[in-house]
């Protein structure tokens, strides 16, 4: 946001520079394609596996853009989703890293009074719940509600999970960086909060 703005100050630039070169220190793969399956994700993988020697984590933004492999072409759309989710399961597995897929959501949550989502939302949501281990649902109230008290408080449902139980974590939201801080220890201070409102 500061970017589009041109609102950088000089006391943004040493937090920027210390994120860039800690980012540049971590191995980071990034395939832009537009158009991608399953199989050429696990065959990245191998040949980062055959250099690194390991995989930690695997972001797919997001998972219904994933094409289909050819012989599931025809399916209807929840079929090959479901095939979609069991392969990138399949991946996690045989790659002993965790696989955190982003996902679009059905259109009706924004028509509703509850906006909050629900396993139930999740497009073609069937396979998500049965072959995610761990489930979450964003929500931000001043989103939607302009005039909200919750401003920059960001909502984090734990809507499954086969580690522990379904609860909710609050986080602050500084949207002109992007960055969630912990609303717990109090992170950010009263007058970050404002200035990020």
């Amino acid at each position: 946001m500061l970017f589009k703005r041109n609102a950088l100050r000089e006391s943004h630039w040493n937090p920027l520079v210390k994120a860039s070169d800690n980012a540049m220190a971590l191995p980071f793969w990034l395939n832009d394609n537009p158009v991608i399956t399953t199989s050429q994700i696990k065959g990245d993988l191998q040949d980062i596996q055959a250099r690194c020697g390991s995989v930690s984590l695997v972001i797919v933004d997001y998972v219904q853009l994933i094409e289909p492999m050819r012989r599931e072409r025809g399916e209807n759309r929840v079929q090959e989703i479901d095939s979609i989710l069991k392969q990138l399961r399949a991946i996690a597995k045989q790659f002993n890293c965790a696989v955190l897929g982003l996902a679009q959501l059905k259109r009706e949550v924004d028509s509703r009074s509850e906006k909050r989502p629900t396993k139930a939302d999740f497009r073609e949501s069937g396979g998500f719940e049965q072959e995610a281990a761990v489930m979450l649902g964003l929500y931000r109230e001043d989103y939607y509600d302009k005039q909200s008290t919750q401003k920059g408080i960001f909502e984090v449902s734990v809507l499954k999970s086969r580690f522990s139980s379904e609860t909710t974590v609050n986080l602050l939201f500084d949207e002109r960086f992007g960055q969630f801080k912990n609303l717990v220890t109090g992170s950010f201070t009263s007058k970050e909060l404002n200035n990020s409102r």
